[in-house]
């Protein structure tokens, strides 16, 4: 089993809780000395830790300097080592913590006393640059065992894991880029995220690479020998297979008995060395392979505490999303990228860049292929040479010096911190030269983007990237100076002159004869502080390692930020309202215009065009309907419209403290009927949720169901004691009333020929993760679909709640929507829908489309995130599959017979029970109703 997963380290946190209390007393009452430093590391006695305090040690001799161990094993080593250790447990382990006015970590606080480290200037000297999400940034470590699911809790964790990030000092990283990423998932300022390189890595970039490799055989020779066995052979080639963790799962790459058989005669036949390096914290064995082959051996953290000195003795390395790849690059080692369990990975652990960007293409998914490109990367040809070329990619995009200096610069910047001057200042040489743009000068203003500046090669494309959206950029370039600019304002989804989402873009450049984009750029221009117009907010910044654009909502100075929000709220509820014959519309939290308010907003158009409709927005690239008013979420304008217009209608939660006001009626649509268990039917639900729940349904006038099921279940889950309206969904009428030239219009806006069949991918959210979940392995679903009868392409809808978390898809084949504003519309484009436990496995059925259910985690779904009102499996009418080999075989189906409809009394009882009244008229019904009970003066 393994040692380690996230939510069982947070429930020990939090069962510690009175120990780190009384730690932090303790710290009050103990002076700390800036003479004493203590040191550890989570792996033992190595990692960036121990290359500093031996640096601290020539340089600062007089320096009282400790490292702190976790076993006698660890103690017996540092003080072979001429190290002044204790075992950082007990007594001796605190009160030096409690004195040292530096600590120095490399993975936590564990790694010293965790109960000594308040107060002190703790050195963070991670333990590898990351590529996959850490802390703050992915849900995964945000949860507890059992109620890790239940509201508040990743909102519990993400405040302690800020309150330890506070305490951190200093944090060196290895470039401006990785600074982006620990600052933002350590919740750090950019004071405290230094670039100096990573002392770990030093050792990969000092002296002659033949010196470097002979030093790294030597004491991979040395491990080995150590444990029982033989040194590395003079000849054949040393291959380092190294995954990562898992968060306590079993590691999906460990081989079978007929693998390791197979990977036995590669080694024999190749002459090769293959070192096994599995995660300390992982789960399963690969003793096996060890067992049957002298060509195999066990390098594990009992053998060689610290592999990172070692990657110079190696020819290639295979891994799976490990950092350990970014290290092998500095080394100018290649590595073969062997992901086994890619989608599954993806769905429960986000990373910082696409993985197909990391792995530089397709990853080896069975240890035969492993192998097969084994042989290619081992001998001299394009595929080593491809490789090699990857590695240096991945060092120069997240390595900014290749001095070997980092330990000197960090010692600097510690004694800084001290306020003391270095007795032996290290130079601070400029980053290394590499292939990237220089901008001598950017222009901004209220419409455009112009940029100057030189190249090192010609430009293939330039461009501004979002997560969401792109800006193209448009390139004159004459020997190594360019010129580029574009427009701010673009079409999208058919509504034209919309500025771009509220987001980063970041200055991406491919050039002539590189394969992979660079997102990183020398920033020498002076930047102007940006502009507001009433469509948008800009500036330029240099962050990241490049230049971004930063786009905001237009909200006025004094609209702008927590304390101008409660100033505007508190006018909000101090001010009598004047009511205004007019409707306050807002779906998905003012992210979208879309689902039942959408439909809502054209009916009323149609019957009464004199009511104002105006529409919640988070921004102005959001499109709103002809006729109505965009009022930006937050703004003066808002608020006011929130106090005067006569109705709301909504499809969530109000918020901000809405309050109500004699003069108004609260229509509450949601948005759709539920498999999924909501509020007070959820288990174990605390008292905050509860007392939250109903609270918010008693601002609820009016709320609307699609039919009696999900009626009777809104109104027990929600308390609600309002009037209830079942009159079918409106945003489903589209599906029934559209004609075909509708329908064709719907797809040229997707940009789908007549001929291609669109499969919509389009799951719900988790509320264990931010971003879709992704268990198909979406990238590589196009080419697999390619094997089917007919052209396909996949269109891929995440849920609102990922909108602002997720990043678009870009893949031949797929077309990523979660930006389209309208799900109606996406499904009357489709073919065939694909969903998982979503609402729209009920909306889609009063059409004919096929449906198929994928429900890889369902289990899970069930008994751990929310619960469902019924058995899924035993009443479903349409296929129900839980792998992505089921689904591509029922999609294959479908494609055989895709004029077949599908009928049956399990269908047909679904209809019934479900979309008896999505018959196209369900908006009529409700303007209908509005108007007739009054909730709009005239009329």
């Amino acid at each position: 089993m393994a040692r380690f997963t996230f939510s069982a380290g947070n429930a020990r946190v939090l069962a510690r809780a009175p120990l780190y209390a009384l730690g932090a007393l303790a710290a009050v009452l103990v002076p700390r000395s800036p003479r004493r430093w203590v040191f550890g590391s989570g792996i033992g006695l190595g990692e960036g830790a121990l290359v500093l305090l031996e640096r601290a040690a020539e340089r600062e001799p007089d320096r009282h300097l400790t490292w702190l161990a976790s076993d006698r094993a660890e103690l017996a080593a540092a003080r072979a080592r001429g190290l002044r250790a204790l075992p950082k447990r007990g007594s001796r382990g605190l009160w030096a913590t409690l004195r040292a006015g530096v600590v120095v970590v490399t993975h936590g606080f564990g790694d010293v006393n965790r109960f000594g480290v308040s107060g002190a200037r703790v050195v963070q000297l991670w333990h590898g640059i990351p590529l996959k999400r850490l802390h703050l940034d992915t849900g995964a470590a945000l949860r507890l065992p059992l109620i890790g699911s239940l509201p508040g809790v990743g909102r519990l964790m993400a405040g302690l894991y800020r309150r330890a990030g506070a305490q951190i000092a200093l944090f060196p990283v290895a470039s401006e880029l990785v600074a982006a990423r620990i600052r933002s998932a350590f919740g750090l300022p950019a004071d405290r995220v230094i670039v100096t390189g990573d002392p770990r890595d030093d050792v990969l970039l000092a002296g002659t690479p033949e010196a470097r490799r002979s030093t790294a055989r030597a004491l991979v020779s040395a491990a080995l020998v150590a444990a029982g066995g033989a040194p590395l052979p003079d000849a054949g080639p040393v291959v380092l297979y190294a995954p990562t963790w898992r968060d306590g799962a079993v590691d999906a790459a460990i081989p079978t008995p007929a693998e390791w058989q197979a990977i036995s005669a590669w080694a024999d036949r190749a002459g090769a060395t293959l070192l096994i390096r599995s995660h300390p914290l992982g789960a399963g064995s690969y003793a096996e392979g060890a067992a049957g082959s002298a060509r195999i051996h066990l390098l594990g953290r009992d053998a060689l505490t610290d592999v990172t000195p070692a990657l110079p003795a190696l020819d290639a390395l295979v891994t799976d999303y490990s950092s350990i790849a970014f290290d092998a690059a500095i080394a100018g080692v290649p590595s073969v990228f062997f992901a086994p369990d890619l989608a599954q990975y993806l769905a429960t652990r986000g990373l910082y860049q696409p993985y197909r960007t990391f792995s530089g293409g397709e990853p080896a998914r069975t240890w035969a292929e492993t192998l097969d490109r084994l042989d290619a990367v081992l001998v001299d040809g394009p595929a080593r040479a491809e490789a090699l070329a990857h590695a240096t990619w991945l060092r120069d995009e997240v390595v900014d010096h290749l001095d070997g200096r980092a330990t000197d610069r960090v010692l600097d910047a510690v004694l800084g911190l001290l306020g003391e001057a270095p007795t032996a200042p290290a130079v601070l040489a400029p980053p290394a030269a590499r292939r990237r743009l220089v901008i001598t000068a950017a222009e901004l203003d209220d419409h455009a983007v112009s940029l100057r500046g030189t190249a090192p090669a010609r430009i293939a494309h330039l461009a501004l990237v979002g997560p969401r959206q792109t800006i193209e950029l448009d390139v004159s370039q004459a020997r190594d100076e360019f010129t580029a600019g574009a427009s701010l304002f673009d079409d999208r989804w058919g509504a034209e002159g919309l500025p771009p989402r509220s987001d980063d873009y970041r200055l991406e450049v491919t050039l002539e004869g590189d394969v992979n984009a660079s997102a990183r750029a020398v920033v020498a221009a002076e930047l102007d502080p940006g502009f507001r117009s009433p469509l948008l907010r800009a500036e330029l910044r240099a962050d990241a390692g490049t230049l971004v654009l930063r786009v905001a909502a237009p909200l006025a100075d004094d609209e702008r930020g927590a304390s101008a929000q409660k100033r505007l709220e508190a006018e909000y509820r101090r001010r009598p309202a004047t009511p205004e014959n007019a409707v306050f519309f807002e779906s998905f939290y003012s992210q979208t215009v879309a689902c039942n308010p959408l439909a809502i907003d054209r009916e009323l158009a149609r019957v009464r065009p004199d009511v104002t409709r105006y529409w919640s927005v988070v921004d102005r690239s959001i499109a709103v309907p002809e006729g109505a008013i965009a009022i930006v979420e937050g703004s003066a304008e808002w608020w006011r419209v929130r106090a005067d217009a006569r109705l709301l209608v909504v499809n969530d939660w109000l918020r901000k403290r809405w309050m109500p006001r004699p003069h108004q009626t609260v229509l509450q649509t949601w948005h759709g009927t539920m498999l999924k268990r909501l509020a007070l039917d959820r288990e174990g639900v605390g008292l905050r949720t509860r007392i939250a729940v109903r609270r918010e349904s008693r601002r609820w006038t009016v709320l609307l169901a699609q039919n009696d099921y999900a009626a009777k279940i809104l109104r027990r889950a929600y308390a609600f004691r309002g009037a209830l309206w079942v009159e079918g969904y409106p945003r489903n009428d589209v599906l029934v009333w559209a004609d075909p030239a509708m329908r064709r219009a719907v797809r040229a806006r997707l940009g789908l020929r007549p001929e291609q069949r669109a499969v919509l991918y389009a799951p719900t959210w988790r509320d264990d993760a931010r971003e879709i979940v992704d268990y198909l392995d979406l990238p590589s679903l196009p080419s697999a679909l390619a094997e089917l009868p007919g052209e396909h392409v996949v269109l891929v809808r995440g849920h609102s709640r990922t909108l602002r978390h997720g990043r678009n898809l870009a893949v031949d084949g797929l077309i990523d929507v979660t930006t389209y504003p309208d799900m109606a519309e996406l499904l009357l484009a489709a073919d065939v829908v694909v969903t998982d436990y979503s609402s729209l496995m009920f909306d889609i059925t009063a059409t004919d489309t096929p449906l198929v259910l994928f429900a890889p985690d369902r289990e899970h779904y069930e008994r751990e995130l929310r619960g469902f009102y019924f058995d899924l499996l035993a009443e479903a009418p349409v296929p129900v599959t839980d792998s992505r080999a089921g689904l591509i075989a029922e999609l294959a189906r479908r494609a055989a017979a895709p004029d077949t409809a599908a009928q049956s009394p399990a269908l047909a009882a679904w209809r019934q029970r479900f979309t008896a009244l999505d018959d196209g008229r369900a908006a009529e019904r409700v303007v209908a109703r509005i108007i007739a009970e009054g909730k709009l003066e005239g009329g």
